[in-house]
């Protein structure tokens, strides 16, 4: 073993490709990802070191449990593969341990509440006009988060260490979750009235005046007082039920179904 070798840029794109492609094709619930990230480092263990003993154990070290977002997992990777060329491989498993669970927030923070349910609605409302471009968008979008790992990869393994004061020392990590969600709220939240503007009660009453009677729309009232007032109830009611009624989004969506199944009945919607 020397402790001047480097790896050559052939093995770090092959390493960042085992990683990008195969990190969950072993994904089991006793150590999740970490067959699949000790695998992704062989690469670099066959190049740094000369035994099969020094790299049988050199793998074995990195099948402790991991799990994080696979595409945020790039950067970890990148930074861990920096610190084995270093042979500093207790900072390696540290720096996995330290960020796993942050990186796993940012990405599912980005991924399923900003980007997933925009992308979404977008995509159904082109699709649901007949438009090819509404699957297609969804197509580029997952493939958006494939195609990221690679530069996150080159990032973190030249930022190696300082990852982490980069990260959760100057509060990077919070301040993204914060925003994303933040935006993710207010864009889904502008989506309600184009998706829901059907949502309607047919309901009216007649009133009587000296010149005979008129018949006024009770939706035409509602609309005066609060535009969309019938999405935006059935949308404060779902959120009621997932946070102080703590139901499933199955569950929610359920009882969504009887209230228009009831008040399509009862003539209320």
């Amino acid at each position: 073993m020397s402790n001047e070798r480097k790896l050559d840029q052939a093995t770090l794109r092959k390493m960042a490709l085992r990683h990008n492609i195969t990190l969950q094709w072993s994904w089991n619930y006793e150590r999740m990802q970490a067959l699949g990230f000790a695998y992704s480092l062989i690469p670099a263990f066959e190049k740094l070191y000369d035994t099969n003993e020094e790299r049988v154990a050199a793998v074995q070290r990195h099948m402790q449990f991991y799990n994080t977002h696979p595409s945020m997992s790039a950067i970890v990777f990148g930074a861990a593969t920096a610190l084995e060329e270093s042979y500093a491989p207790d900072a390696a498993e540290s720096i996995k341990i330290g960020l796993m669970g942050p990186l796993a927030g940012i990405g599912d923070t980005l991924q399923s509440v900003l980007m997933r349910p925009i992308i979404g609605v977008i995509a159904a409302g082109l699709a649901a006009e007949g438009s090819i471009f509404g699957p297609i968008l969804m197509f580029f979008a997952q493939f958006f988060w494939f195609a990221i790992r690679f530069p996150l990869f080159n990032w973190g393994y030249k930022k190696s260490i300082g990852l982490i004061s980069e990260m959760v020392g100057e509060g990077i990590i919070n301040k993204i979750t914060e925003i994303a969600t933040i935006l993710g709220l207010v864009v889904i939240g502008g989506f309600v009235p184009s998706i829901m503007a059907g949502v309607k009660t047919p309901l009216a009453y007649t009133k009587a005046f000296e010149g005979g009677e008129k018949v006024i729309a009770i939706q035409g009232v509602l609309d005066g007082i609060i535009p969309y007032m019938i999405p935006l109830l059935l949308v404060g009611f779902s959120y009621w039920l997932l946070t102080s009624k703590k139901f499933s989004p199955l569950k929610t969506l359920l009882a969504l179904i009887v209230v228009a199944f009831a008040g399509a009945v009862a003539g209320l919607l």
